[in-house]
């Protein structure tokens, strides 16, 4: 019994360094939060006022600490933060874990403005970064698939399962370099003024089930390589660009939802797994028609 107890003691006295003296969220995560607010904030009024609750301390009620960013809830102290915990389920229809990692960013349908911020990869335990429905402009960033720091040997936001940023104003091509994160489940680009063809690294992401790049400016053929995905993607959603050529190399997958409609130079014979998926619709193409 004497030894339990000691076990008991030591675990509680774990839990309390753990837990530090900002409560429940992590003292590192305290910090990355804290960093990224006072890099953004200055940026513009958009940004200052999407991140106007980020301050300390915390409402007492919800908190067990002076700067409990995560609260005693998965919402959060802090609008547009969540903590649902590193690992489980993840998502909006996930209520998570009370572990105090940061694990999503979700600022969406406001005016945020500029190109979408490096500072994010300062939040390594994030699993959700969405940006959508602003009006964020330049390239798709590159940084994804970079070090953070750049020289060193972690990935910016190692663990990223989910990436928004439809409905911005973001141009050029989607690097090939997207694939080095292995760990994005769904990516979400649809509504932008995005260019060129889709870079045949993708097929070689091992857990991306949804794309999602409608009503962009995208071009070129579906690449070959997709006939790998055949047992990981399962939405693929492609209408309203200028993709050609026929679908050939989406025959192996097992597509619930294919969207090809309105793309002009798309033709050739319908693969099952596109003609039987929710959404398809050969309108405004030249599928089923000679290429």
């Amino acid at each position: 019994m004497r030894g339990t107890g000691h076990f008991l003691a030591a675990s509680a006295f774990a839990c309390l360094l753990i837990a530090g003296t900002n409560g429940i969220t992590q003292p590192e995560e305290v910090s990355a939060i804290k960093y990224v607010r006072d890099r953004l904030s200055p940026r513009s009024i958009n940004w200052a006022t999407a991140m106007e609750s980020w301050s300390c301390p915390t409402d007492p009620s919800s908190s067990q600490g002076e700067c409990d960013v995560c609260s005693n809830n998965w919402s959060g102290n802090w609008e547009h933060v969540h903590c649902r915990g590193r690992e489980g389920p993840y998502g909006e229809g996930s209520f998570g874990v009370r572990d105090g990692f940061i694990t999503t960013i979700h600022i969406t349908d406001v005016n945020l403005d500029g190109p979408v911020p490096r500072e994010f990869c300062a939040l390594t335990s994030l699993r959700e970064l969405d940006l959508d429905g602003a009006q964020q402009t330049g390239p798709f960033p590159r940084w994804l698939g970079e070090p953070w720091p750049p020289g060193s040997d972690t990935q910016c936001l190692p663990n990223l399962q989910e990436l928004d940023l439809s409905y911005n104003r973001l141009s050029g091509p989607l690097p090939k370099n997207i694939a080095n994160k292995t760990s994005l489940q769904e990516i979400k680009i649809e509504g932008n003024f995005l260019t060129g063809s889709i870079p045949e690294e993708i097929a070689e992401m091992p857990n991306l089930w949804r794309l999602r790049l409608q009503n962009n400016r995208f071009s070129g053929k579906i690449p070959q390589s997709f006939s790998k995905m055949g047992g990981v993607l399962n939405e693929l959603w492609l209408d309203g660009n200028n993709f050609e050529g026929d679908l050939s190399a989406l025959g192996p997958t097992r597509l619930a939802y294919a969207l090809v409609h309105n793309n002009p130079g798309l033709c050739g014979m319908i693969p099952a797994s596109v003609r039987f998926a929710h959404g398809f619709n050969p309108a405004g193409t030249r599928l089923g028609q000679p290429c």
